[in-house]
């Protein structure tokens, strides 16, 4: 029973077997990086040891199993194979979460300090640069930004549901996928909210100039380095999925019946 019991961990473990998927976790997305649950380093390795240490505590209960039982070279042979397995997958799952810090910077990032940076520099400062040039953002400036947002939107949205490492452990990747959807969609919105800022100003900008210049778009898109045309900055806004709250959209009409 006791031999028993180890094969069939040990080919249930094995990558090569086939035998399907025998444990479960999830990968979350906490603050300082993407954390399995259960954990591989105490809980998984705890429950395989606990199936272990049951099935002996089992067989000792026999009379006839002997006190060395866990000494039996064909067992400690199985048990250590397990114990390989188990390495095996773990840093299959390191690898996994590795790589996935790719998107590291979304997460560990200071939003307010970045958004600072891009007003007034019209990007984020690299970190060997300690000043530079005062440079505002143009609107072309948002839209890479917002185009760089939208393809790793895309990129996590297609990460996969579930993946199963080594035919045994599947690791659901939902939980994680959807935390940092979250915190791209939170970076996506300060710059659309910024936008929408130099919509308001400009839109009331025209409105005040009424019919005294020919170009509003231009006149609002000097009057200041925070301030864009108009069909540009609604352009790239509607890219970005946002719609223009109604008052924003009646001053629109306005402006364009001028």
């Amino acid at each position: 029973m006791m031999f028993t019991t180890l094969q069939q961990l040990c080919d249930r473990t094995d990558s090569q077997s086939g035998a399907g998927v025998l444990l479960a976790v999830s990968l979350t997305l906490q603050e300082t990086d993407g954390v399995f649950e259960p954990s591989l380093g105490g809980d998984l390795s705890d429950h395989l040891n606990s199936v272990i240490t049951d099935a002996y505590a089992a067989a000792g209960e026999l009379p006839r199993i002997s006190v060395c039982l866990q000494q039996h070279p064909a067992l400690c042979q199985l048990e250590q194979e397990v114990m390989q397995h188990l390495t095996q997958v773990k840093k299959e799952a390191e690898h996994l979460r590795a790589g996935l810090n790719r998107y590291s910077h979304l997460w560990e990032s200071d939003k307010m300090t970045a958004m600072e940076e891009f007003l007034t520099y019209g990007r984020q400062l690299g970190p060997e640069e300690l000043e530079a040039d005062v440079t505002p953002p143009t609107i072309k400036d948002y839209r890479r930004e917002m185009e760089v947002l939208h393809t790793l939107s895309t990129e996590v949205t297609h990460l996969d549901d579930v993946i199963t490492l080594n035919s045994w452990l599947q690791v659901d990747l939902r939980p994680f996928r959807e935390s940092l959807l979250s915190i791209i969609y939170d970076w996506k919105h300060l710059y659309t909210e910024q936008l929408l800022t130099s919509l308001t100003d400009s839109l009331q900008q025209v409105r005040h100039r009424g019919n005294d210049d020919d170009d509003e778009e231009a006149a609002a898109a000097v009057s200041s380095p925070l301030r864009f045309p108009l069909t540009e900055t609604v352009v790239l806004l509607e890219s970005a999925g946002v719609t223009l709250p109604e008052h924003l959209s009646a001053q629109l009409q306005e402006v364009m019946s001028l």
